[in-house]
Formats: C-alpha cells, sequence, structure tokens
C-alpha cells in the first residue's frame, strides 16, 4: 500500500527558499531543478517505504517521531502518521535544524 504524501506549509516555504537561493544567489537554475528532482523522488520513495529511513538520530527529533531523508546538501524532516508521509522541515545540513525546530 503505497502512503499518502503531504508537504506543510512550512516545508513548502523552505523548499522555494532554497530554490530561490540556487537559481538567485548561486545562478543555477540546473541546480535547483535538480534539487527538487531528487526531493520529489525521495519523497516518491518514501511513500512507497516510508520506514525506510531510520528515526532521527538527535533525541528531541526521535521523541517528535521524526526521520530525516538526505537530498544532496540539504536534508528534510518527516513523519509517517497513519498512511500519510507528512513533510515538516527541509534544512541545509549544516543547519543546527534541532534548534529549529
Amino acid at each position: 500500500m503505497a502512503y499518502r504524501r503531504r508537504i506543510l506549509p512550512r516545508a513548502e516555504s523552505e523548499l522555494k527558499e532554497i530554490v530561490s537561493y540556487l537559481c538567485e544567489v548561486l545562478g543555477s537554475p540546473g541546480a535547483a531543478r535538480s534539487f527538487l528532482d531528487d526531493f520529489m523522488g525521495q519523497v516518491d520513495a518514501l511513500c512507497e517505504h516510508p520506514f525506510m529511513r531510520p528515526l532521527s538520530h538527535l533525541p528531541e527529533l526521535t521523541a517528535l517521531g521524526y526521520r530525516s531523508a538526505p537530498v544532496g546538501n540539504y536534508l528534510f524532516l518527516y513523519r509517517v502518521t497513519d498512511d500519510w508521509v507528512v513533510v515538516a522541515h527541509v534544512f541545509h545540513q549544516s543547519q543546527d535544524y534541532a534548534r529549529l525546530v
């Protein structure tokens, strides 16, 4: 059974910020396209196998049920709820994302 996908508004906003940064600041629309393709590919894979990624290694995020998946230099946090894969946040790996959640 495939799980359904939901990207929360905050994660959508973070995605837009990343794409804008890649396009406008770095001047690389190709990198932005590649990032979005990789992101959607990861989400699609998780909808088929939502538990393939372990719970976060950070205790405060594990307590909230978050799992993380890498996308290039970024990662996204998601939870599995009922038959949904819920993407909550997207961060650069260098960020202190546990503090930002």
